[in-house]
């Protein structure tokens, strides 16, 4: 009868977790800059046949490969014979993979957390945590590649939970595949297996063999692009974390992070955190030699050691880079849940406890629920270009051959322009740089200016028209704005 209970529990637990992925998925979100690379990058091999990702690219390819094969499907002939995807079609298949990413773990925190603790309870409370984190649900529907590389790290770690080392370390490989910030999970994978009964260098061959073997295939793979600039090199340019940050940096990166960090569970984030670390001491003292003990200091000097890298090394401050700690977290959260639980049980009726557990889970859900509409401060673009989809359409039914100069919205116009523009995009850094090249262009063909309201802009039409340009507003939505730029007379 309770293991009937449990099950439905569990089902019901999925249930919503699927839910609000779908919730997420189905919102009218446009993509984030990061996010209309990757899907440019992807759409390009769908419809093109471009499957080595020729371009500045500085990421692994199997997130985006992931998302190419569920554009297919989706590809449809225009009139004029091209091959191609409607946009919002497009969003649909690009978020797709990380949706579907983002449900699988859920059934695989419950399976992880059992292995390691070998409590149905604690399982349980970990599933729902990670089903309504505000923060997963967030990142459930993106486009990121962070996604399906959270999927194979908590692969890894299930696997090594269970003593399964080679495929601990082929769902590693696959990870770094994803994203090579999954090189950071390798020392709490290794962790978990050493600590785990019945450890063998034979099984850490095996680990070793399958890890190496995925990367060296990686390797190869970028080998046979041959592109000018290299995924790893450009990464390193992109995030060159080459110093430790200054003083003024300290408390404005902290403030950063914990203010992310804070969506793990908002509203009850302080709680939980304190739970999982309160009942990982309180266990560690009471039973120091357990297994569970072990790895609960394991996961949190980990957690304390990779926020501690990532706010005093200067890596860039992006929300996402905190997704990789919250199963730990999570895992730690419900593990201290179900201890303070079972200390406090003597004290108040279990009704009692059950109410409370279940109205701050009600809690989150609101919070979680928000996060799928993109209403938190952590996720996908969260509206901040909604409408660039109406500016980029204005430009599409510009006259073949449009030039326009623009220096604000470039991986997200270059998407939502479309794989078949004939327009003319072209991106200068400063106004200088922009009005030495126009002025020396003859091509007679419409220009335009496209500029951010959010941004100062006046110095750069202010330069154009020191030099003879004559900036005119013809397009005015939200954040977008579009200059039909009259060049100066030459005759004479």
């Amino acid at each position: 009868m309770i293991a009937t209970r449990r099950r439905v529990i569990l089902l019901v637990i999925l249930l919503l977790g699927v839910w609000l992925r779908w919730h997420a998925l189905s919102a009218d979100l446009r993509l984030h800059p990061d996010e209309a690379l990757f899907s440019t990058f992807a759409r390009r091999a769908a419809l093109n046949g471009e499957w080595m990702l020729p371009g500045a690219l500085d990421k692994p390819p199997l997130s985006i490969y992931a998302i190419a094969l569920t554009s297919l499907p989706f590809v449809e002939i225009r009139p004029d014979g091209l091959p191609d995807v409607r946009l919002r079609t497009g969003e649909l298949a690009d978020r797709l993979p990380g949706a579907v990413a983002s449900i699988l773990v859920l059934p695989l925190i419950y399976a992880t957390t059992r292995r390691i603790y070998r409590d149905e309870q604690t399982a349980l409370l970990a599933t729902a945590l990670m089903t309504v984190s505000p923060f997963a649900v967030a990142f459930s529907a993106t486009a990121f590649t962070d996604g399906l590389m959270l999927f194979w790290l908590v692969v890894s770690l299930w696997a090594i939970a269970g003593g399964r080392w080679g495929w601990a370390g082929a769902a590693l490989a696959l990870a770094f595949a994803s994203k090579q910030q999954a090189a950071f999970y390798l020392p709490i994978i290794i962790a978990v297996g050493v600590l785990r009964p019945a450890f063998t260098w034979r099984r850490a061959a095996a680990f070793s063999v399958t890890l190496l073997g995925g990367v060296l295939l990686l390797i190869a793979w970028e080998g046979l692009r041959a592109q000018p600039a290299g995924m790893f090199a450009l990464a390193l340019a992109n995030n060159d974390p080459a110093r430790f940050i200054r003083g003024e940096e300290l408390v404005p990166r902290l403030a950063k992070w914990l203010d992310y960090a804070n969506a793990w569970y908002a509203p009850a984030t302080i709680l939980f955190a304190g739970l999982g670390i309160g009942g990982a001491l309180m266990k560690a003292l009471r039973r120091p030699m357990r297994f569970g003990s072990a790895i609960d200091l394991t996961f949190l000097t980990y957690i304390l050691a990779y926020f501690l890298l990532h706010w005093l090394i200067a890596f860039n401050t992006y929300d996402r880079y905190l997704l990789p700690l919250l199963p730990l977290m999570t895992l730690l959260a419900a593990r201290g849940g179900i201890a303070f639980w079972d200390w406090w049980r003597v004290r108040l009726p279990g009704n009692e406890l059950s109410l409370a557990g279940l109205i701050c889970l009600a809690v989150i859900f609101g919070t979680a629920r928000d996060a799928a509409e993109g209403q938190i401060n952590v996720g996908g673009d969260r509206g901040e270009h909604q409408d660039i989809d109406h500016v980029a359409a204005y430009l599409d039914a510009l006259p073949l051959g449009a030039i326009i100069y623009d220096h604000w919205f470039g991986w997200e116009l270059d998407y939502y322009l479309g794989e078949w523009s004939n327009k003319r995009r072209v991106y200068y850094p400063d106004a200088d740089a922009l009005v030495e090249d126009a002025l020396r262009q003859p091509d007679p063909a419409p220009r335009y200016f496209v500029a951010d309201r959010d941004h100062p802009h006046s110095h750069w039409l202010e330069r154009l028209e020191e030099t003879g340009f004559a900036p005119q507003l013809v397009f005015s939505e939200a954040r977008f704005l579009v200059y039909e730029l009259t060049p100066p007379n030459h005759d004479g």
